[in-house]
């Protein structure tokens, strides 16, 4: 399974591209959804990464997408440390498993 990411981030994109994961740069939460439902069509992805400021354009949204199966979807930081909140990952993996890493 790969990895995909959305961020309105440049150094996001070119930092995780140079991991081998591909993304996209977007500005508004209207694209990210669009995005979201044209990348959950790809089954070879399963995980798509965003970044605070996607999260915050998405939204309420962003709590339906969570729900379906697959892909995961996870916040990570990005390069703005002003943007950056808890370790969103090790809550997300606490909450859908159920242990504490």
């Amino acid at each position: 399974m790969k990895f995909y990411l959305l961020s309105d981030d440049p150094d996001s994109i070119v930092g995780l591209r140079l991991a081998g994961i591909q993304g996209k740069l977007l500005q508004n939460g209207e694209s990210a959804l669009e995005q979201i439902q044209k990348i959950s069509e790809d089954k070879d992805i399963g995980m798509i990464l965003i970044t605070p400021n996607i999260s915050k354009l998405l939204g309420s949204s962003l709590t339906e997408l969570k729900k379906k199966n697959l892909p995961l979807i996870s916040e990570i930081p990005d390069s703005n440390p002003q943007n950056n909140s808890s370790d969103n990952v090790t809550d997300y993996i606490r909450s859908a498993v159920g242990i504490k890493i």
